[in-house]
């Protein structure tokens, strides 16, 4: 059947082809970045940088408020009708633009209460560019009319631009200010180039107050869960920051790092099939996901024995920083993400989305959030980076139960 998704739909394999190449920079330039920031930086100052991009991730899910999801269906299914496209994208890049407003007012309020985070005030309004760049591109409306070519493109132009510029510019320690100007004029430049290309696609209609507040309506289990993933993805470096310090925080994100840039290799599967999923009727969408568990399984599985026999040696080549390989227990704990985040992706990102079930995509991200956050702050003060580690797997572990107990629900309906 696999062979039948692909073959019937020759659109999926370009569309595949483009998201590879973005997944495979958003692999390949960290392991370039990241290790010469932690050795140019030190671990502290490469922790503070780490724990304002954590802030960001929040506050990205926040404007972003589900449209990735929702949004990318509906233009899926509009693509053919232009007046109504362009309505629909007008009033979601206004929805959008408002909630940028609400996510920066929201970060000044935060950092300028928490002592902690105030300290480094600076660091994290310059940060707030990558949330301004990452919204004002209209990834979901590339995705949605398939137009992959474009999402590569400017993701790749916003690495590649960081990446130049970290090395052009951050010499030394004192510099770690400078990174989060760079990775945001990165984005942001992508941004304003993306959102010029998306409007050939669109002309222009005046939002509406009313369907803005039906889009913050209808998404309301898309943030709430969206929140919950950030909770163990992104937040346990946050959390361990604001617990044991920057420099713990600065090793919990070198391998945390390394295993989200691992897990996205299946994105672009999962991103290139799902338009086409979502116009796919409920048994076709049940049938496929079935055919997938097998090929996904295994390959999680060979992830997380060659993380578990090679970690040090991964560590070592890939930073060349003593005190991040001493930790190398911790890398092999957070490898197990690996094959549970595989499996629980294709429920909760591809196979309830395609379904608008975003209720059942809700559900096992927020207990799976909750029990991050509980055992994460437990584990933080009692056990350090190990307690982290353990409740970042942990809450994968739980999320894919919960997913795999809702999908069987669902066949029975």
């Amino acid at each position: 059947m696999i062979k039948k998704i692909f073959s019937n739909n020759t659109h999926i394999i370009k569309n595949y082809f483009y998201l590879s190449l973005v997944q495979g920079t958003n692999f390949i330039i960290p392991l370039i970045t990241y290790p010469y920031l932690v050795r140019t930086l030190d671990v502290k100052n490469y922790g503070i940088v780490m724990m304002a991009g954590s802030l960001m991730v929040f506050l990205n899910i926040f404007v972003d408020f589900g449209f990735n999801i929702s949004a990318t269906r509906e233009v899926s299914l509009l693509r053919n009708k232009k007046d109504n496209l362009s309505r629909y994208y007008w009033n979601v890049f206004f929805t959008k633009f408002i909630l940028i407003v609400l996510a920066f007012i929201i970060l000044l309020i935060v950092t300028s209460v928490v002592p902690k985070l105030e300290t480094h005030q600076k660091i994290y309004l310059y940060s707030f560019g990558i949330v301004i760049g990452n919204n004002i591109f209209p990834a979901w409306f590339f995705q949605g009319i398939e137009k992959m070519k474009i999402i590569t493109l400017m993701n790749v132009l916003a690495k590649v631009t960081f990446l130049i510029l970290i090395f052009l510019f951050v010499k030394k320690p004192s510099h770690y200010v400078i990174v989060p100007v760079l990775n945001s004029l990165g984005f942001i430049v992508s941004g304003v180039l993306g959102l010029l290309l998306s409007l050939k696609y669109v002309h222009f209609v005046l939002p509406k107050a009313k369907i803005m507040k039906h889009f913050i309506y209808e998404n309301r289990s898309l943030i709430i869960s969206n929140f919950a993933t950030s909770i163990y993805t992104s937040g346990n470096t946050f959390i361990l920051g604001l617990i044991s310090g920057e420099n713990i925080a600065g090793v919990y994100s070198s391998m945390e790092k390394l295993v989200m840039a691992i897990k996205t290799i299946y994105t672009p599967l999962y991103q290139a099939i799902f338009p086409w999923l979502s116009t796919n009727t409920k048994q076709q969408i049940i049938n496929y996901i079935r055919v997938l568990i097998k090929p996904v399984s295994l390959s999680g599985i060979l992830l997380v024995i060659f993380i578990f026999l090679f970690a040090d040696k991964i560590l070592d080549f890939i930073y060349d920083n003593k005190t991040i390989v001493a930790y190398s227990n911790v890398f092999r704990i957070l490898g197990f993400i690996a094959f549970f985040s595989a499996l629980n992706m294709m429920y909760v990102s591809l196979m309830f989305p395609a379904l608008k079930k975003y209720n059942y995509r809700m559900i096992p991200m927020v207990l799976g959030g909750i029990i991050n956050l509980i055992l994460a702050v437990i584990g933080a003060y009692y056990f350090g980076i190990y307690g982290v580690a353990v409740a970042a797997v942990l809450a994968e572990f739980s999320i894919l139960i919960f997913a795999y107990f809702y999908s069987v629900k669902l066949q029975h309906e």
